[in-house]
């Protein structure tokens, strides 16, 4: 019940993707108890029940095909003969509404560095639609970031497993080491992640230093997504500017959007 639990609550902090199913009313004979849970992962795997049988199976079926609509649903089932929900050939007696709640994860940042810009970057993120995680390997400096959802301490190279990483998400490098930029960007190559968007907070001379180390350690790496020197040259030299600039152009990756003033429009 504990993990169940701990589970919903990532569901909600938009860590994870799921459909929580829940026994809403029951009326006559059945397995389903009234105010029982399941989530329902993307994968099919699932979590708690719903009373198990054939309304457990229909139950992860329907779940399933939500995340495909992303919408919520309420479904009544027959238990036994008659005609007022989804008939589930069962013969229990009454009938169960099932609410389908359907939870959407954030989309993630992964910040490696809790310097300067990795404080700025934080800072003008924690009010947008992300789940941000910061990375360092000084404790103290990690600490004094205030508004991340995850603070990670730990060496850089090793912080984040396979399981801790959504497809699609975005990275942004930005440590107080050149080898330690190195290492995280041909750790994040070297995992099945399938980033979004990688960006470096690099000068441009660093930029083919980097770009060769990488080439040395992955077979023709796919640059396409990987944003080196960082961020849009809308001018500043700031922390605060530079995290502007960077949070700029990782929105019009997520969006899909050219540069385009608004005037010219």
């Amino acid at each position: 019940m504990k993990k169940l639990y701990k589970e919903i609550f990532e569901l909600h902090q938009g860590m994870i993707a799921g459909v929580i199913v829940t026994v809403v009313k029951t009326e006559g004979s059945g397995p389903s108890k009234t105010g029982t849970k399941m989530i329902v992962y993307s994968s099919g795997e699932t979590l708690g029940t719903v009373g198990g049988g054939t309304i457990e199976m229909l139950a992860i079926e329907r779940a399933k095909s939500i995340f495909k609509t992303e919408g919520n649903e309420l479904v009544k089932y027959d238990l036994d003969d008659d005609t007022n929900g989804q008939k589930t050939n069962m013969i229990c007696g009454g009938n169960a509404t099932l609410f389908y709640e359907y939870f959407a994860p954030k989309n993630h940042i992964y910040i490696f560095g809790a310097g300067h810009i990795g404080k700025e970057l934080v800072y003008h993120l924690k009010d947008l639609d992300y789940f941000i995680t910061v990375i360092d390997n000084r404790k103290d400096v990690l600490e004094g970031i205030d508004g991340a959802d995850k603070k990670i301490f730990g060496k850089f190279k090793d912080a984040l497993s396979d399981h801790d990483v959504l497809p699609n998400s975005y990275f942004i490098i930005a440590t107080y080491e050149h080898n330690y930029d190195s290492i995280v960007l041909n750790k994040i190559y070297k995992s099945d992640w399938k980033p979004k968007y990688i960006g470096m907070v690099s000068s441009r001379n660093k930029k083919e230093i980097i770009y060769n180390k990488l080439r040395s350690k992955v077979s023709n790496p796919d640059l396409s997504y990987c944003y080196l020197p960082v961020g849009l040259d809308i001018g500043g030299t700031t922390p605060a500017e530079i995290a502007i600039s960077i949070i700029s152009e990782i929105q019009t990756i997520r969006y899909g959007k050219k540069i385009v003033h608004l005037r010219d429009k």
